[in-house]
This record gives C-alpha cells, structure tokens and sequence, in this order.
C-alpha cells in the first residue's frame, strides 16, 4: 500500500513538471515561431525573354538586428576573397554583410591597383605584386564597382547587405529564406547591373510564404574610368 502511494505521488510530481515545462519553455520547443519567404525570380533579357538568373540577390530588409546576431557558439566564418587571376576578378560578384572583410590577392604575374569610387566604399590599395594580399572592410550597405587602375577588363561588384537574410539564386531561379522572424518586410532582388525589384512580404509564425519576382537585367558596363578620373591607356 505505501509502495502504490508513493508510486501515485511520484507520478503526480512528473505529470505537473511536464505541464510546466510546457507552459514555460519558448513555442520553438513544441512547433516554430519562425517562418519561410520562398518563392522564384524571372530575370527578363533586353528583348523581354527569359534569360539565366544566376547570381540575382534575393535579401529582405528592415529585420530586427536582433535576429541578424550569429548564434552563441558560432564560429566566425573567414573573410571573402576577390582573387586577381588571369588579369580578371573571380569571383566577378560577393555578397557581404556590413562589418566584412574582403580580401584581394594578387595572383597574376604581374601587379595590379585595385580601386573603388563608389558610394558605398572609396578606396584605392595601390600598386601591389604577385604574391601579395590587401584588404578592405565594408562599413556602409550599397553596391561596390570594384576595378584596376591598370587593366580596364578587370570588373567586379560588391554588394553589401544590413541583413544575413539572403540567397543568390542559381540558374533554376528559386530561393528560400528560412528562420525568419515574424514581420513585414521589404523583400529585393537586385541583379549585378544594379537592377533591382522591390515588394513587401508579410511572415506569419510557422508558415511559409511564397512570392514570385521578375526584373530586368539592366545594361552592363561598357566602360570607366581609371581612379584619377581619366581613360586607360598607356600605364605609366
């Protein structure tokens, strides 16, 4: 009879433990507080046609900070790198978030200059040979041109972002952006010409939200300028 008592009371003891472990541990626990922004992007070519959209940046804006922090215990993850290979910049297009560091090495034979008047970053490394790596580190959202003060043919495109919350597509055009907190947003996607379209998207707790974007690709660079504001030509 005491065994059977002590038995009930125990039992007793365990059922209101997990009643208010249930009351009091976050919804994530038992089903997400989170939602998904999905969806695809239709990149359109001068003449109106569909054309590949691999690398459009697809990026909501405007999300808490708090929400943008990396976890606790999560490691840092290294700087990118713009390499100077073959007299170009592979990769020709890097995603950031303000704070980064982007590295430059000079893999060629030969020295290059790498420079920036942009908006978003100004700035000029200098003459530097192979070998050889500076950096830079992006303190401002935009787009950043980044070109060679020697080599003409040398273009890439920097684009800084506020917020972790971000895809680039690939050629089948689809995107998904998990984890995203409850909200209303600015939802963008911006191609390397600095093309862009803008919505709004509203994100409800556990759902996923699927949006379907189109924009127009926009007209390349044909031509710049070296830093002091003249043609290429000569180096000297």
């Amino acid at each position: 009879m005491l065994m059977t008592t002590r038995r009930a009371l125990l039992w007793l003891l365990i059922t209101r433990s997990v009643t208010f472990l249930s009351l009091s541990l976050p919804a994530v626990v038992f089903g997400s507080v989170l939602g998904v922004v999905t969806g695809t992007v239709q990149l359109r070519g001068p003449s109106g046609t569909a054309i590949d959209p691999t690398g459009v940046v697809v990026y909501l804006e405007a999300v808490p900070a708090s929400a943008n922090a990396p976890g606790p215990g999560k490691a840092a993850t290294p700087n990118a790198q713009v390499h100077q290979q073959d007299l170009q910049f592979t990769p020709p297009l890097t995603v950031i978030k303000t704070g980064d560091t982007v590295e430059f090495p000079n893999n060629d034979k030969v020295f290059h200059n790498v420079f920036s008047f942009s908006e978003a970053a100004k700035f000029d490394l200098g003459l530097y040979k192979s070998g050889t790596t500076k950096s830079v580190t992006f303190r401002k959202p935009g787009a950043v041109n980044v070109y060679c003060n020697i080599h003409p043919e040398m273009i890439s495109r920097i684009k800084i972002l506020d917020s972790s919350f971000y895809v680039v597509v690939g050629k089948d055009g689809t995107f998904r952006i998990p984890s995203v907190p409850p909200g209303s947003y600015p939802l963008v996607a911006w191609h390397i010409s600095g093309a862009e379209v803008r919505t709004q998207v509203t994100v409800s707790r556990g759902r996923t939200e699927v949006v379907q974007l189109a924009l127009d690709a926009g007209q390349p660079e044909r031509r710049h300028l070296r830093k002091d504001g003249t043609p290429y030509g000569r180096y000297k």
